[in-house]
């Protein structure tokens, strides 16, 4: 297959319907938003959106991967946890920052690896493995910290002034989830990598026939969620400048949520990763929205879930409309 023809597929799927869809669909919420509410197009509360959008956002990304090869992890969330953990207690036992934050990564990655290795040991789905494992890191995350916020550590260095705050009024975690939503854009839709992805999500037999290591790219993708979601924890401490172990909490349907509506299919096969981060801002403004509507934010929840009910029922029948034709 050729370069060119990689890169026009790449443009097709970063074009397609899904994504125009759920950008209006961002657009016309905002805007509705903005005009019942009184405080939410204030500068402030954009940014606190864009803050609150990173992590979850980061996490999103690598599920792009992870769904379109037709696996899913609900672990993201304990990796989450660990990750932070590790970051924060590594950094309170006067370890060099970056020794730090290379442990905290290093976990997630180890984490997506047992994940994986675990699916294939015992030809488990994944779904399966690792609704077990989300609970055993975050089991490992309240040993480590013995159940206390670790918070107790010099801050005055470049992790927590520059990564944790903004550069040019603009959160540093939100510049580094557009660079990784660009970089990650790219690797999904133009390299040989993100079409194998792609190829084994939508028939993995045919993928097979075809020569293509299914092994090698599933572990590929678990140790890139992980390494995501504990990217995703270190810029959290960086910016609270503590971990907790409540830290993760919840996730796992904000970042599987998050890549549905963007356009990624349950059934694996396609995705988007730009998909992924639109669909993170829906939610995020959603939640938003919630609070200055002064409606009880014990509904966010429920309005979440009838987000991704939409979102999964408008994939059908776009997917159900084009078999037709």
């Amino acid at each position: 297959m050729s370069i060119n023809s990689n890169i026009s597929k790449g443009f097709k799927k970063i074009g397609r319907f899904q994504e125009i869809g759920v950008g209006t669909a961002l657009v016309i919420l905002s805007l509705a938003l903005g005009f019942s509410t009184e405080h939410f197009f204030d500068l402030n509360n954009l940014i606190a959106i864009l803050r609150q959008s990173v992590f979850i956002g980061i996490m999103a990304l690598g599920m792009v991967f992870v769904l379109s090869s037709r696996d899913v992890d609900l672990s993201v969330g304990g990796i989450y946890n660990v990750a932070g953990i590790v970051t924060a207690f590594c950094i309170f036992k006067g370890l060099p920052i970056p020794v730090a934050v290379l442990a905290g990564i290093c976990t997630g990655m180890l984490c997506g690896l047992l994940n994986i290795s675990l699916a294939l040991l015992f030809k488990i789905p994944t779904i399966i493995i690792t609704l077990g494992t989300m609970g055993i890191f975050k089991a490992f995350g309240l040993v480590i910290c013995q159940s206390r916020q670790i918070y107790d550590f010099p801050k005055n260095n470049f992790f927590f002034n520059v990564i944790g705050t903004k550069v040019g009024g603009i959160p540093t975690g939100t510049l580094i989830l557009l660079f990784l939503t660009i970089v990650l854009s790219i690797i999904y839709g133009f390299t040989l990598f993100g079409n194998r992805v792609r190829a084994i999500g939508s028939n993995p037999e045919a993928a097979r026939f075809s020569g293509v290591n299914i092994v090698r790219y599933r572990i590929i993708v678990f140790m890139l969620m992980g390494a995501l979601a504990a990217t995703a924890a270190v810029l959290e401490v960086s910016f609270l400048q503590l971990s907790n172990p409540s830290m993760g909490s919840g996730t796992e349907l904000l970042v599987i949520a998050a890549a549905i509506i963007g356009g990624t299919a349950l059934s694996g096969g396609t995705g988007s990763i730009l998909g992924a981060l639109i669909g993170t801002l829906i939610i995020m403004v959603v939640r938003n929205g919630i609070v200055h509507l002064g409606v009880s934010p014990y509904w966010s929840s429920a309005v979440t879930g009838i987000v991704i009910i939409g979102a999964v029922a408008v994939d059908y029948l776009f997917k159900k409309g084009r078999s037709v034709a």
